[in-house]
């Protein structure tokens, strides 16, 4: 379990880190409105505790979301001086979206509507500006490429991925991802002719 840095007791922080581990995992498998019944229980703690912790959805959603953002920041910076970053980022988060059920519904995808859902999108377009400008440099992509088209990218391929229904999720998206990359690629010919960059590399 994942310690995280707070001024609590180490008995609240224990109580604290059992009940993001427990959302985390309940939102993935039950969705957005798991009952906070149902998480208090998983992280064997009363439901007065939770809401002492966590007033409301919202800030347990927010919990929930800087796991995710964590974990996915780990990856970025890894990635941070590979041309084919891009690439590597739009597939992980297609990836997490599928995978992670409980992301796709703190973060709706047809609606923006909680303050978590804003913070999440702003946190993407950060960590996509610079491979985005790098895969432009290299010639990997359209110089008129923005961000918001990377967030249509992302559903995209979370759709591409859904196609395999289970079987090879990974295989799916890199299908789609191959198709998708070359709707990217410049219109200039000698820009078209750029090596194709190793975007099918393990994550």
């Amino acid at each position: 379990m994942k310690q995280r840095k707070t001024a609590l007791r180490k008995d609240a922080q224990e109580r604290l880190d059992r009940l993001i581990d427990a959302a985390v995992e309940l939102y993935a498998s039950d969705g957005y409105d798991v009952p906070f019944e149902k998480i208090a229980e998983r992280a064997g703690v009363s439901r007065p505790t939770l809401h002492r912790n966590f007033p409301d959805r919202d800030a347990l959603s927010a919990a929930v979301l800087k796991v995710h953002m964590d974990e996915l920041s780990e990856k970025f910076a890894q990635w941070a001086d590979r041309d084919d970053a891009l690439f590597l980022g739009l597939k992980l988060l297609a990836t997490k979206t599928i995978i992670s059920g409980g992301l796709a519904k703190v973060v709706p995808m047809h609606r923006q509507a909680a303050p978590t859902s804003g913070t999440f999108r702003s946190w993407v377009d950060e960590a996509l500006a610079g491979p985005l400008a790098r895969a432009k440099a290299a010639g990997h992509v359209r110089p008129e490429l923005t961000i918001a088209d990377l967030h249509r990218a992302i559903l995209m391929l979370a759709g591409g991925g859904l196609d395999s229904y289970g079987s090879d999720v990974a295989a799916s998206i890199d299908l789609s991802l191959d198709m998708l990359r070359r709707g990217m690629l410049p219109s200039d010919p000698d820009k078209a002719e750029v090596k194709t960059p190793h975007h099918t590399a393990k994550l």
